[in-house]
């Protein structure tokens, strides 16, 4: 499975989010130099504002699209019954006892490569 979608997404989402977050600010600038009678559409900083956070949305909408894209295609099953790569695996039903298994034959792989290291270097 191709992860270009998702990188894609992740690459976007920063920038929408900073987008979103710097048009509030000068939105928020706008509103606070504004005196009462005055309506805020009239203040270039709250439309400057608003046209920035309308682009961080529209980023933000892009990204969330694009990973929602990535991860149907990641549901769908692979069309040569093959699982993908970076899809989710298939288990059988004992693959907890697996994992817990795998995970104390590592510990014990690492507990006596380090026993030999240690005998190594004690002349």
């Amino acid at each position: 499975m191709d992860r270009s979608r998702y990188d894609s997404a992740m690459f976007w989402l920063p920038f929408g989010t900073a987008s979103a977050v710097i048009g509030l600010a000068l939105m928020t600038i706008g509103v606070t130099r504004q005196p009462s009678s005055q309506s805020v559409w009239s203040s270039a900083w709250f439309d400057a504002g608003l046209a920035v956070l309308i682009i961080g949305v529209l980023l933000l909408v892009w990204s969330l699209a694009l990973f929602l894209t990535r991860r149907r295609e990641a549901s769908l099953p692979a069309p040569t019954g093959e699982t993908p790569a970076d899809g989710p695996k298939r288990r059988g039903p004992d693959w907890m006892t697996e994992a817990v298994r795998g995970y104390y034959r590592e510990r014990e792989n690492l507990i006596k490569s380090r026993e030999r290291d240690g005998k190594k270097k004690k002349p």
